[in-house]
């Protein structure tokens, strides 16, 4: 499938994408020193060439209708985070409406979304749920960490999958398999997404705190903040293959 990556980080998730047998065709990365990784990564073949937008605000999607199959975002966590305020609609790094611009304008058949499990207890939940319905797709969601693949850090993240209603519908009609009726499901149960709400705040770092790294090592500082909000490559592609059995059965 051929993937459009918004907020896509220093790789991480890309190379998840990678695991699955997907094709980038597109990336959108505000930040210069995560961009300048990925053309790096591309000038030595570990990702595939593909051109590079600077803000999702100033992207425009209706040029990649057609082109693109599915759209992955891991749209900024700070305004949902407990490490935050979690002021939500209110918070100016809420990234969440141009992503839905976004999938609105391309009309992928599939869309998986990333943020921190307190998203689902902020009370924006239902916005970003609503908004999906309201593009015609229908959303399924887990949360999944990279403990589970022997990773010495536990810290589950949130991941949903959405997929286009419309298009399910032609595909229905050609196949048996594809499963009728309503989607959207939490497939871990309230109690767990409670749990791991809790254990996000216990395990958040308060600014200033990890160690003492000096602003002026400017580099050392892109690394940390890129490695801090990337994504492990394992877990981007077992949240896809946990959260689309239903389209394989």
């Amino acid at each position: 499938m051929n993937e459009l990556a918004l907020f896509a980080g220093a790789g991480g998730g890309l190379l998840g994408s990678r695991l699955l047998g997907w094709r980038t065709v597109c990336a959108v990365e505000i930040d210069d020193y995560c961009q300048r990784v990925l053309l790096q990564r591309q000038r030595d073949g570990c990702l595939e060439k593909f051109p590079i937008w600077d803000d999702v605000r100033t992207f425009g999607g209706h040029e990649w209708r057609g082109r693109v199959d599915v759209v992955t975002a891991g749209f900024p966590c700070q305004p949902f985070s407990c490490a935050g305020k979690r002021r939500g609609a209110a918070d100016e790094r809420n990234m969440w409406p141009a992503t839905a611009r976004v999938l609105g304008e391309v009309r992928p058949r599939y869309a998986l979304l990333e943020n921190v499990p307190a998203l689902v207890t902020s009370g924006y939940f239902g916005r970003v749920l609503g908004d999906l319905a309201a593009l015609g797709f229908d959303a399924r969601w887990g949360v999944f960490s990279a403990g589970t693949i022997g990773a010495h850090f536990a810290g589950g993240r949130l991941w949903i999958f959405a997929k286009d209603t419309a298009a399910s519908c032609l595909r229905r009609k050609r196949s048996r398999k594809i499963n009728q009726g309503p989607f959207a499901k939490n497939i871990w149960g309230e109690s767990q997404f409670t749990g791991l709400v809790r254990e996000e705040l216990r395990l958040s770092v308060p600014a200033g705190s990890l160690g003492r790294v000096s602003d002026g090592v400017a580099h050392r500082v892109d690394r940390l903040r890129a490695i801090g909000n990337g994504q492990v490559p394992a877990v981007v592609a077992r949240a896809w293959t946990r959260l689309t059995e239903r389209e394989q059965a």
